[in-house]
């Protein structure tokens, strides 16, 4: 058995000259002089996964090198990516995949999300690398490399408790991994995790050799201006075949094991505890897509395409929820939008197209074709004969005409958005990617006005503009957000009329109907503001990250649905925390609905769940 490769990790190539894809050539060229059999990338192999960027990375791998080194994504190549991991594909390829090598089997794997920071393995990916593992001849060792750690005091993954249940099923013997910028070695149960330092801080990369000996010697290497190496030892990683008798029993700790440990998640202190799920719906996938309402029906879509809508159980004595349809097209990651009479859905998908769906059926009224993933939540709105659905796909912003799907303008190059428009009946409010908030002619698509929000080259302005965005208007202002804050501008003149500090462009902003709105920082302050001033009300801290979940208002409270699956009861007048329940283990980044006394809100696992209200 003799193996010898190469690995590197967060080499984070932008569209600057020189720098970090200056580094990058320096060391494919020490690597190529070693003839390795393969080179493994861990993934951040861009800064912002922007199509320069890939063509400059490119531009530094040596010609002895090309078809030799297997890549897998890192979240700063998905997340900003308005093409929902296609032009990622377009370059290396899908993933999962494997391959093998010197009498080891090698599996690149993929935990990261689109529009999303942490990972998620999901389902499908961790069913076909059982099938993958579970087809090698007995004994065979693996080795699996991806960008996030897991276990331990590493918390990116939210279901790694499944991964490493799988893993230790099998001759798993090493994983290989980035994101963490440092180097790290962590026997977990019998597998050993490799953390490797970042080709975008120092010029370094990692050796591996298997020459006739029980493990894998890993060394790291870095690399001087000259081209000269200086080696020191990082691991080693037994690959000697495991009996089929003593192999890796289940780890005694899980992920919630690891969650507790690496980021305590503090309860809002409560006054009553709420009573958990009523009832529970699966769809396939992850339910990531905020919960729609149509009339008297509720509609969850998720990144497996599955579009279902149900009624909430909402009666005293109704403990289930009935469904009223359910179809399958393209991955969703964002809300459907509804008419205003409630009768027609419109669902946005990375396969390329928006969708109309009849409300009471499901049946497909009309498709678009975006020549984009849509990404973003569409808004209908009521204007003309029919009314438009706007929304973005790509760099476009689109507007269609609602009861044929007909495109009644385009406006292009405006950059990417994940969120939804607001519209006043004369004018649609937008921010993207490019770093502006802007104003557009409901009928015609002409610029109205347009707002600076941030500046700088083009790895700043994708991440800190309002990408993500979803604005809202109130007292003659439009509000929108970048991760910076939040800014209230002069709806008809673009003017800016007031700020506000802090990370409040993930959870949807709620306006309240009576001139005042309520902001949520991903990090769980929520503030209720007047929209006129920008003047606080009330600011409260609830101790539990919120992330892209949000809440819903009905009555006097608000309900916040946070990142780590709790339900948080907040009062309306004075932001008091009324009641709080934990009701999924899983991660939520689904915006909840209410209908009746019933909210309803998604999580990672694929799972609806209908919670009773209690005031």
């Amino acid at each position: 058995m003799s193996l010898r490769f190469a690995m590197v990790t967060d080499t984070h190539v932008g569209l600057p000259p020189g720098g970090r894809a200056g580094r990058l050539s320096l060391v494919y060229a020490a690597i190529a002089r070693l003839a390795p059999d393969f080179v493994l990338h861990c993934g951040d192999i861009t800064d912002t996964g922007l199509p320069g960027e890939y063509d400059r990375y490119q531009e530094t791998v040596p010609a002895a090198l090309r078809g030799r080194i297997r890549h897998v994504p890192g979240n700063h190549d998905v997340r900003w990516d308005p093409t929902a991991k296609e032009l990622y594909r377009a370059h290396f390829g899908a993933v999962p995949y494997s391959f093998d090598a010197g009498g080891v089997h090698v599996v690149a794997f993929d935990p990261t999300q689109p529009l999303l920071e942490p990972g998620h393995c999901g389902t499908a990916a961790l069913d076909w690398l059982a099938r993958d593992l579970g087809g090698l001849a007995p004994g065979t060792p693996s080795l699996l490399f991806q960008h996030f750690p897991v276990g331990g005091r590493h918390d990116l993954v939210d279901d790694q408790d499944a991964l490493l249940a799988l893993l230790a099923r099998h001759d798993v013997r090493g994983l290989i991994a980035g994101h963490v910028h440092r180097e790290t070695v962590a026997r977990l149960d019998g597998l050993t995790q490799v953390t490797l330092r970042a080709v975008k801080d120092e010029a370094v990369f990692y050796w591996a050799d298997l020459a006739d000996g029980p493990a894998l010697a890993v060394s790291r290497k870095t690399v001087a201006g000259d081209g000269t190496q200086l080696s020191a030892p990082a691991a080693g990683v037994p690959v000697v075949t495991v009996p089929l008798s003593g192999r890796r029993p289940r780890p005694r700790w899980g992920w919630g094991w690891a969650r507790a440990r690496a980021r305590p998640q503090r309860r809002a202190p409560a006054a009553a505890t709420l009573p958990g799920p009523q009832w529970r719906l699966r769809l396939n996938g992850s339910v990531q897509a905020g919960i729609a309402v149509a009339g008297p029906a509720l509609v969850a879509a998720s990144t497996g395409g599955d579009v279902a809508a149900f009624r909430a159980g909402t009666g005293p004595g109704d403990r289930q929820a009935a469904w009223l349809w359910r179809t399958r097209l393209g991955p969703v990651y964002r809300r459907p939008g509804v008419d205003r009479a409630a009768r027609t859905l419109f669902v946005p998908s990375a396969d390329r197209h928006l969708y109309a769906l009849d409300a009471a059926t499901g049946q497909l009224r009309w498709r678009f074709a975006a020549d984009a993933a849509v990404l973003s939540e569409p808004l209908a709105v009521t204007a003309g004969p029919d009314g438009y659905v706007v929304f973005t796909a790509g760099e476009r912003l689109l507007a269609v005409e609602a009861a044929t799907g007909r495109l009644a303008w385009s406006v292009p190059g405006r950059g990417f958005s994940a969120g939804r428009a607001a519209c006043d009946g004369e004018r649609v409010y937008t921010a993207a990617a490019d770093g502006y908030a802007r104003a557009h002619d409901l009928r015609t698509g002409q610029e109205a006005w347009s707002y600076p929000m941030v500046a700088g080259d083009p790895h700043r302005v994708t991440l800190y503009s309002g990408w993500d965005d979803v604005a809202v208007l109130g007292a003659g202002a439009v509000l929108v957000a970048t991760v910076s804050g939040s800014q209230a501008l002069e709806a008809v003149t673009g003017t800016a009329r007031w700020a506000f500090p802090g990370t409040t462009m993930y959870p949807p902003a709620v306006p309240l109907g009576d001139g005042t709105v309520l902001l949520t920082t991903e990090r769980s302050v929520i503030s209720r503001l007047d929209l006129a001033d920008g003047g606080r009300v009330w600011q409260a801290s609830l101790g539990t990250r919120v992330q892209n979940a949000g809440l819903a208002v009905a009555g006097d409270s608000a309900w916040v649905v946070s990142e780590p699956g709790w339900l948080v009861q907040v009062r309306l007048a004075d932001g008091a925390v009324a009641g709080s329940v934990r009701f999924t283990q899983a991660h939520c980044y689904s915006a909840p609905a209410i209908v009746g006394d019933v909210l309803v809100t998604g999580d990672q696992d694929g799972l609806v769940h209908g919670i009773r209200l209690v005031s």
